[in-house]
């Protein structure tokens, strides 16, 4: 097995606090509302920047997600976090219709922000908040979902749809990056017995 496939894949939860806090601390509502709803929806990059302001259904507090790439899209519930980091961005951004979250250089009526810039931003927030080089990448959050909410108890076919996985075995690895965590901290600890 190569090195590169056994680096880790996912923020840890701390990893994700930092970076969280780190983003949180430069002020921006527009990237704090984005890095907090990729984080809780799973989102590819390619999908943050495809959701339209009509998506969100304040009142009921839920999201409908469009995936790509053949997953499951569907309307779900937003989490305190998403609700505020929603909230505090629209009375920045206005209720015009349009991108969720605009790029700066097309405006509300023009394309969402792209992939690139959200790369851009995400080598930016990682690497004041210190992250593995690895793991400065947007996909990053969805990983560190899947295996936060498999941490959490949550079983595997929720986790599927929440994810918007069509096939159970692409949701079944983050329980594998989990094992690989607990083997590790077993042989650590071995070790030191």
């Amino acid at each position: 097995m190569s090195n590169s496939q056994n680096l880790r894949k996912y923020l840890t939860e701390d990893e994700l606090k930092r970076l969280l806090h780190i983003i949180k601390g430069h002020k921006s509502a527009r990237d704090e509302a984005i890095f907090v709803v990729a984080y809780w929806r799973g989102l590819r990059a390619s999908e943050v920047g495809r959701l339209p302001l009509s998506a969100w259904n304040q009142s009921k507090r839920k999201l409908y997600v469009t995936r790509l790439k053949g997953s499951l899209s569907g309307e779900f519930p937003l989490c305190k976090a998403e609700h505020s980091a929603l909230t505090a961005w629209l009375k920045i951004r206005g209720n015009t219709p349009g991108p969720l979250f605009p790029s700066r250089e097309s405006g509300l009526i023009g394309a969402g922000i792209g992939r690139k810039m959200l790369h851009v931003l995400m080598v930016k927030y990682a690497t004041e908040a210190a992250l593995p080089v690895h793991l400065r990448h947007m996909h990053a959050l969805k990983h560190a979902l899947g295996t936060h909410l498999i941490a959490k108890g949550a079983d595997v076919y929720s986790v599927k749809d929440w994810l918007g996985h069509k096939d159970i075995r692409s949701t079944l690895v983050y329980a594998q990056f989990r094992n690989k965590e607990r083997d590790k901290a077993a042989q650590m600890i071995y070790e030191q017995g």
